[in-house]
């Protein structure tokens, strides 16, 4: 299922679950690795509605999990990716939202990017939980609605959402209004719109590289370095786009999933999309050359829902890694789960356990 689809049931009924901020993100990778999306700030990441779920696991067995039923593997799959398992049904907490909330993007020439990334550093360090926040730096869309002199030209973005009754938001959103953007689209629209404002430059199909990097700050020098490295001419699909992760995420107990790195406050994505494989190369290293540069600001914490290479380790630390060892030795000792960000067991494959 695809957020897009559980999006349009849930909204039905004026609900939600955190999903993928591109409508066409599968669910379940989605949720078994993270599942950041744009009210985490309040409602946390996706794993965190998952209330229970069925899984499938190498040697055919169907098992319940949940905070009751095979608690390890309940702890495991919520962040453990699919390494143990094939989940065959999510049970979700919804969450009340929409159908109308007050988001939006709002766009300024990327000549413009130092202020604005500045003044968004400075909103996202004070703004509410409410206040869901992004700024990227993107190609601008030809549509209408769109001032002629920014279509398909570099844009900074700030991109927002307030998560709660749109006629409690203005107060919220006022600052960004101040910096006098070029395009101000930040206004009541359905949720289901604004599950989607990012797919344009993502879409589906096209050739992709991410990188998901965890920052504690984002000083003075690394907007510089950002704004330096973002404004250098890639692909029109590309975004390079730092979110504000807000206490929905960082308020759950790091030991309370296998899910880590809960109390980082800004997350970094280098995202290339482009079409022609021959481009491969040029787009995979600029993504690639870019994170390296903003390296010295991060945590060495990986988010592993948006890393293509083996960073495991990265992603959860010595003793998380340890304890998902134990249950890929529990749950899938021959390996058989081990397409995504790969646990290996303690033994190699075919090695019989000691008795």
């Amino acid at each position: 299922m695809l957020t897009a689809e559980l999006d349009a049931a849930t909204q039905e009924h004026g609900l939600h679950v955190p999903l993928g901020r591109i409508s066409t993100t599968g669910i379940g990778g989605f949720t078994t690795g993270g599942g950041y999306g744009w009210t985490s700030s309040v409602h946390g990441l996706a794993l965190d509605s998952l209330v229970a779920a069925e899984v499938v696991t190498g040697d055919g067995s169907v098992l319940e999990v949940s905070e009751e039923d095979n608690t390890d593997l309940f702890w495991g799959i919520r962040g453990g990716g699919s390494n143990f398992g094939v989940v065959t049904r999510f049970d979700f907490r919804l969450h009340e939202l929409g159908p109308i909330v007050l988001a939006g993007m709002a766009l300024w020439p990327v000549s413009e990017a130092p202020r604005v990334v500045q003044a968004w550093r400075d909103l996202a360090d004070r703004a509410p939980d409410k206040l869901s926040l992004a700024v990227a730096v993107i190609t601008a869309p030809p549509q209408e609605f769109v001032p002629e002199h920014l279509r398909l030209q570099p844009c900074v973005g700030v991109i927002a959402m307030y998560v709660g009754d749109p006629d409690d938001g203005a107060a919220a959103v006022q600052p960004i209004k101040d910096l006098e953007p070029h395009l101000d689209a930040v206004q009541p629209m359905p949720y289901l719109a604004f599950q989607a404002i990012l797919d344009e430059s993502a879409p589906f199909g096209q050739r992709s590289y991410w990188r998901g990097e965890y920052m504690a700050a984002f000083p003075d020098e690394a907007i510089e370095t950002y704004i330096e490295r973002a404004c250098e001419p890639i692909s029109p699909f590309s975004q390079m786009i730092v979110f504000r992760i807000g206490q929905g995420v960082t308020a759950v107990h790091e030991e309370a999933s296998a899910f880590s790195h809960r109390d980082a406050p800004y997350l970094f994505h280098p995202i290339s999309v482009w079409e022609d494989p021959a481009d491969d190369e040029r787009q995979i290293g600029f993504a690639k050359t870019f994170a390296e540069a903003m390296r010295p600001y991060t945590t060495g914490g990986a988010y592993l829902n948006f890393t293509p290479e083996d960073r495991v380790r990265d992603a959860y630390g010595t003793e998380k890694y340890e304890r998902l060892v134990a249950l890929k030795d529990r749950y899938d000792p021959d390996n058989l789960f081990r397409r995504n960000q790969n646990i290996e067991p303690s033994r190699p494959v075919g090695e019989a356990m000691p008795l």
